[in-house]
């Protein structure tokens, strides 16, 4: 029943276009009905027999068998491979016992890790310690020296103890020791805020490299060494502005004795950046060489400033008054004058 109604569906098909032509009519149905695409991927686009003639070239390219070494291109295989490699299987050797106990161990709360049981002193050692008995001979002699003075500090140790102190040192910069010499002298026994004021109008070339350097020292002074933060930790102001006279004859009111001032400033030559070939006149040749130059800075508190400026005062307060010809006994008399 099935093949009667295939069979009156294409009639009714051929007999509704009047289109045909004899030609058409004469070829057969197969040739006519367009296959399913399912039908044409499962065909193979090409037909190989046994008995073909390119079976007996026997230069012909064979089919790449795949192989294992090609399963080393996927990363997840090669990770795999690794670590099977790296960790060894201990299922059958007679110390898995002890092996899952450590590791049991280390699974415990508070357990050190490796890495922390493995820095101990003994091993830092040689790199902290490389020589112990000059160590205990230098705190043999310096606890001498404490008990010998009774605990007092001399005068150098009470600066250390109570004045801060940091020194910068900058790269070496493309630029010579007379052009950076001019700024080192400018920014030196300066405010440390002056100063930045002074690299950042400034017209020279380097005047914000020296700048970017100032700023840096600045933080790591502030950081590392605890400078300029009198009004942070509420440090008591000084109750009347002191007037002091800087190393140039300038008059300076200080308000913040914690301020940041520039004690000193100095430049020092590098190594040179290179050289280039110079033709002179009548045959004559020279070198011209390119320099590299360093800054230096040493940062102090405006209090360091303040004890100086006492210092001398006293001092010159100690000396009395000046003599242009002293009473004093004359010594080593000659029978010829002397002038």
């Amino acid at each position: 029943m099935s093949l009667q109604q295939q069979t009156r569906r294409i009639a009714l098909a051929l007999s509704s276009s009047s289109h045909f032509t004899h030609q058409q009519c004469l070829t057969p149905l197969s040739s006519r009905i367009s296959p399913l695409p399912t039908t044409l991927a499962a065909l193979p686009s090409t037909r190989r027999s046994k008995w073909s003639l390119s079976n007996l070239n026997p230069f012909r390219r064979k089919a790449a068998e795949p192989t294992s070494a090609s399963d080393l291109d996927d990363p997840m295989i090669r990770r795999r491979m690794m670590e099977e490699s790296a960790t060894p299987k201990i299922s059958d050797s007679i110390f898995e016992d002890e092996i899952t106990a450590v590791e049991q161990k280390r699974r415990q709360p508070g357990a050190k890790s490796d890495q922390q049981a493995a820095i101990r002193p003994q091993h830092l050692a040689p790199s902290s310690d490389p020589d112990p008995q000059s160590r205990q001979r230098w705190e043999r002699k310096m606890v001498i020296r404490m008990v010998r003075r009774n605990g007092a500090e001399t005068r150098h140790e009470i600066i250390r103890r109570t004045e801060r102190e940091m020194r910068y040192r900058s790269p070496f910069m493309a630029t010579s020791v007379k052009k950076l010499v001019h700024l080192a002298r400018q920014i030196a026994d300066r405010p440390l805020d002056e100063a930045l004021v002074q690299m950042q109008y400034s017209k020279k070339k380097m005047a914000r490299e020296i700048r970017h350097h100032l700023e840096l020292a600045r933080d790591k002074a502030i950081v590392e060494h605890g400078m300029g933060l009198g009004r942070v930790n509420g440090e008591a102001p000084l109750e009347q502005p002191k007037q002091i006279k800087s190393k140039d004859g300038k008059w300076l009111v200080i308000n913040d004795p914690t301020r940041i001032y520039i004690a000193q400033a100095w430049v020092g030559r590098g190594p040179w950046r290179g050289q280039r070939l110079v033709h002179l006149g009548r045959g004559r040749k020279g070198m011209h060489q390119k320099p590299s130059t360093s800054i230096s800075f040493v940062l102090k508190e405006e209090k360091t400033r303040i004890r100086e400026y006492e210092e001398a005062l006293a001092k010159e307060k100690k000396q009395g008054p000046w003599v242009h010809l002293p009473n004093r006994p004359i010594s080593a008399q000659r029978q010829y004058y002397t002038w």
